[in-house]
């Protein structure tokens, strides 16, 4: 019988041990048992060779594919629905918001693009998500008229060179929502063209108090 000794260095599935010695004994086998061992052998299946697994460097994602990719996720949602996060008209940087809803005196217009209405309140958006950015809106108009504030101010950008992203999905909502009754772009010292002044609508309670005290004036 005759016995022989493998050294294995370096081998990594046998880094716990410089040397690992194996020892094999060979032992003799009559025609017979050889017959007998393939027989026994003959349904036995191969192993597959081991899955390769490759890796791939992810390089980070360029402004404008995150851009493309969100409005990609955006697209479920109905394009022409109030507050949609489907973007429809993007505007340049240095873009104006505008808007004024029926009704609303020229004069009380003219008050707000000049900023000569006092601040009550102040959202800052800057480098929110738009949905973020949509959510806090909401958030911010309610407890607005909660707490009876009706000329507020929006910065979503800081100079003239920020991303007009928010600015266009602000110019598409504001038009979209109820309370508000006007909106401008900010004057220099209040951001310029990346803020916006809003002019809330009075709240339930306060035109309740004004239905009130129009009454009480015509019966007096």
């Amino acid at each position: 019988m005759d016995v022989f000794t493998a050294s294995f260095n370096g081998h990594p599935e046998a880094e716990f041990s410089s040397t690992m010695s194996i020892t094999v004994q060979e032992v003799a086998m009559s025609e017979q048992e050889i017959d007998l061992f393939f027989q026994e052998m003959a349904d036995v299946v191969p192993l597959k060779a081991p899955v390769k697994t490759i890796v791939k460097t992810v390089q980070s994602a360029t402004p404008g594919q995150q851009y493309r990719r969100q409005q990609a996720q955006y697209s479920k949602e109905d394009i022409n629905g109030p507050l949609s996060l489907v973007l429809r008209k993007p505007l340049p940087a240095d873009a104006w918001i505008t808007y004024k809803r029926d009704g609303i005196q020229d004069g009380v217009y003219k008050n707000l693009r000049l900023g000569k209405y006092p601040l009550e309140a102040t959202l800052n958006l800057f480098r929110k998500t738009p949905s973020e950015a949509r959510d806090e809106l909401l958030q911010f108009v309610h407890e607005c008229q909660d707490c009876n504030i009706r000329s507020v101010l929006l910065v979503f950008g800081r100079g003239r060179n920020t991303d007009a992203t928010l600015k266009s999905y602000l110019a598409q909502w504001l038009p979209e929502m109820e309370q508000v009754q006007a909106s401008h772009t900010a004057l220099k010292q209040h951001g310029g063209v990346a803020a916006v002044y809003l002019l809330l609508r009075k709240s339930e309670q306060r035109r309740s108090e004004n239905r009130e005290r129009h009454a009480a004036r015509l019966g007096g």
